[in-house]
């Protein structure tokens, strides 16, 4: 269904890849040097030594040198994916067999992955992830990148919402622009130092992001010119009991119109609602958090009751029907955008114990919009900050 409804955009995605605002620029003519004094180990980044002679340690990432400087930028010619080059790719995926795991290759370059599995191994041997390899795919959650992998491709693993760690072995030399585009779930990337191009919008609209490198790398350097969390110290990623939570993907476009989380379901991931027909909605105190875009674009929704302990950015997005949002005691968090663009929304409950909501939460609601808080709280401190009308009536 996902794949469905987004259909439409591949080709645009590719040529806003290709040109205009995400086009990626030519790099400085310098060449890419390694900083520290030789490699850090892939799995243990060591203490390196600075060109300039300071020393650093692993919690102190390195400063970028003088010719990554002010608006330091790595973007490079990328032709992006044309309408050809998508026919012919879409071709192979078609006409070539799956392995017995379910990856698609052919001459060492991997074309896609129909397998179930949500930790993805990609196979040694494979030296290209081709693009749109993995396009809009909501099974993988741990992708593991082996050291024969040179470069990955143009939108390879755009919008594949249940993603959330990345393990790239040293080898690895170009990610291309936009290959994990909208990833919302992302959390961790390890990249090694053999890293030296990565697309300027490889990475975008991933907000909680971190990427682990060597210091000194090149992949630090990106990390921290772009605004992104970054460390030397590698995560490391466990998977979970996914009979526990909702996947991302797994009620897009559905026709359900009433939801109540049930009582073992323990978080709502990026992307599982968005263009659903959800008219009312409960989420359950059993429930850590609601994900990014888990239920954007969901314009026929009136109310919801939310007792989650964070709704993270854009969950509520678009929402152009919703009036009514009741906040539980739960909830410590709202983030960026969470009910922006919701134009009819109007009644917001929220308690004492909500300790965090970002500047642009509710951004574009309806004019009427009123924060119901308690006296004395955040809440009420937020809506006088952000010149929100608010009331002190308890729900």
């Amino acid at each position: 269904m996902k794949k469905f409804i987004l259909a439409a955009s591949a080709l645009s995605l590719s040529l806003l890849c290709s040109c205009g605002i995400f086009k990626d620029k030519k790099a400085e003519d310098v060449p890419f040097e390694a900083v520290s004094e030789e490699a850090a180990e892939t799995t243990k980044p060591t203490t390196t030594e600075a060109e300039a002679g300071k020393k650093e340690t692993a919690d102190e990432p390195a400063e970028p040198d003088a010719e990554y400087s002010g608006e330091y930028r790595e973007e490079y010619d990328d032709e992006g994916i044309s309408a050809e080059e998508s026919m012919r790719i879409e071709e192979k995926k078609r006409t070539i067999k799956p392995d017995e795991n379910g990856f698609i290759i052919e001459n060492n370059i991997l074309y896609d992955y129909v397998g179930v599995l949500p930790k993805v191994e990609i196979p040694d041997g494979v030296t290209c992830i081709e693009k749109n390899a993995f396009w809009s795919n909501d099974v993988v959650e741990a992708l593991y990148i082996p050291s024969s992998v040179k470069e990955i491709g143009n939108s390879a693993f755009w919008s594949c919402s249940n993603l959330k760690f990345i393990q790239a072995e040293e080898g690895l030399e170009t990610i291309h622009s936009c290959a994990f585009w909208s990833c919302s779930g992302l959390e961790n990337v390890n990249l090694p130092k053999s890293v030296t191009l990565i697309g300027d919008s490889t990475f975008w609209a991933v907000p909680d992001i971190t990427i682990h490198a060597p210091n000194g790398s090149y992949a630090i350097k990106f990390a921290k010119n772009h605004g992104f969390g970054y460390d030397s110290s590698y995560a490391e990623y466990s998977m979970t009991d996914r009979k526990n939570v909702i996947r991302g993907g797994q009620y897009t476009g559905s026709d359900i119109t009433e939801f109540t989380t049930p009582e073992n379901i323990t978080a709502i991931e990026a992307e599982s609602f968005n263009y659903s027909a959800l008219e009312s909605l409960v989420v359950t105190s059993n429930v850590e958090y609601i994900g990014q875009n888990a239920f954007e674009y969901c314009d026929k929704l009136k109310t919801a009751e939310l007792h989650c302990h964070e709704i993270k950015a854009e969950a509520f997005e678009y929402c152009e029907s919703v009036e009514t949002v009741i906040i539980g005691s739960e909830c410590e968090k709202i983030g960026s955008s969470a009910f922006a663009y919701c134009e009819k929304l109007a009644d917001v409950w929220l308690t004492e114990n909500v300790a965090y909501i970002d500047n642009r939460s509710f951004e574009y609601c309806a004019p009427n919009l009123t924060l119901h808080v308690p006296t004395g709280s955040y809440a009420e401190e937020y809506a006088i900050s952000n010149n929100i009308p608010f009331d002190n009536a308890i729900y």
